[in-house]
């Protein structure tokens, strides 16, 4: 798993000034809430006291208040107050937690797990204007969790082949071959724009069916990940002037869980009405997903390329697979097994941005990292 990257955390009307939010990310637990000011906050969720969970506590003053001892930390990770030392005592400043960078956008609070100054943060990647058109195009949100691995999770949703045999309202059994197409490297991920077979006109059912009577021969598809972010962009074109989008982000909560955030947006049958058909044919999507990709072996994308046969039509995974490779290769990448041998004692937390300028006096331990790249 990877820091200095921006994550999902939660939808944004999940975060409020009244009650914190115990979320997890990375194998990490950590805390949401609004400041006085109404700006989201996310902190290391365990206290440096006696070790308390800050989610379990309560949003005060602007603050986070430890269940335990009613500690109090502000927006920095700074404690502000110690109660049993009474108001106005010298609070040292080795008291406090990591707090990470947050920024909304798509309805989300996005957090930035990692050290890197703003200055050399990358950007959250634009690849999805369409949510600040609503309208020219109706959307529908979708959140779920995948007893599966982030990396292969991911991949399933850059596997264009896939579709043909596990989606039975979108896929081609009749002509499953696929042209091997040339991609597009970007600096983070990678984009493709292919053709494929259209499924035949009875496997549509509904509005989107009617839409799409008449025996088409083909689906333009235009697919694009980025490993910052942990996201992706699928839009089919049906026929000319119509349209649809995915986009989704992936957030690993350990090795083995993984949560996406997402929404589809349509510009066709616009209408609110038609918002309950494309909500089930998208968790019929996710549960046909599900079936295959939480049961691969071995549960972690393996090491080498070799490892597996791949084929010409697998190159956006191969991209995708690469790119996590680049970054981890940075020293990017959580040691999981240096962590689980010291984390029966000690605390750890991902560092933050203020533990880079400061690095001396914290009381929780830096996660463990690997110099060099290994997927996991």
């Amino acid at each position: 798993m990877l820091i200095n990257n921006w994550y999902v955390a939660a939808w944004s009307h999940e975060v409020t000034r009244g009650q914190p939010r115990q979320v997890r990310m990375l194998g990490f637990d950590f805390v949401l809430f609004r400041d006085g000011q109404g700006r989201a906050v996310c902190l290391s969720d365990v206290c440096v006291h006696r070790g308390a969970s800050l989610g379990r506590g309560v949003v005060a003053n602007g603050c986070v208040a430890c269940p335990y001892h009613g500690w109090q930390f502000d927006g920095t990770g700074n404690c502000v107050l110690i109660p049993s030392l009474g108001e106005g005592a010298s609070i040292p400043r080795r008291v406090r937690v990591d707090s990470y960078p947050t920024l909304e956008r798509y309805g989300w609070v996005w957090c930035f797990l990692g050290d890197l100054p703003e200055a050399e943060r990358p950007a959250i990647p634009e690849l999805f204007p369409e949510y600040d058109d609503p309208a020219g195009w109706a959307r529908v949100p979708y959140h779920f969790d995948a007893k599966a691995n982030w990396m292969r999770f991911e991949e399933n949703s850059l596997d264009t082949a896939h579709v043909n045999f596990v989606h039975r309202q979108f896929g081609s059994r009749r002509n499953p071959k696929l042209e091997a197409t040339p991609i597009e490297h970007r600096e983070y991920g990678a984009k493709v724009s292919r053709v494929k077979p259209a499924p035949a006109p009875d496997q549509k059912t509904g509005e989107l069916g009617k839409l799409l009577a008449g025996d088409r021969k083909s689906t333009q598809v235009e697919l694009e990940f980025s490993v910052i972010g942990l996201c992706h962009r699928i839009q089919p074109t049906f026929r000319e002037g119509m349209s649809q989008i995915n986009f989704t982000a992936r957030t690993p909560v350990d090795p083995q869980l993984s949560r996406a955030f997402g929404w589809q947006a349509r510009n066709y049958l616009k209408e609110p009405q038609h918002d309950a058909e494309r909500i089930a044919a998208i968790e019929l999507a996710v549960r046909e997903d599900l079936s295959v990709v939480e049961h691969v072996q071995p549960p972690l994308t393996p090491p080498s390329l070799s490892d597996e046969f791949l084929v010409e039509t697998d190159s956006m995974e191969v991209a995708f697979r690469k790119a996590c490779a680049r970054w981890a290769g940075r020293g990017n990448e959580i040691d999981q097994e240096a962590l689980q041998r010291e984390r029966h004692n000690h605390v750890f937390a991902i560092p933050s941005p203020a533990r880079r300028e400061d690095p001396k006096n914290w009381v929780h331990r830096p996660v463990p990292l690997r110099p060099t790249a290994s997927h996991g």
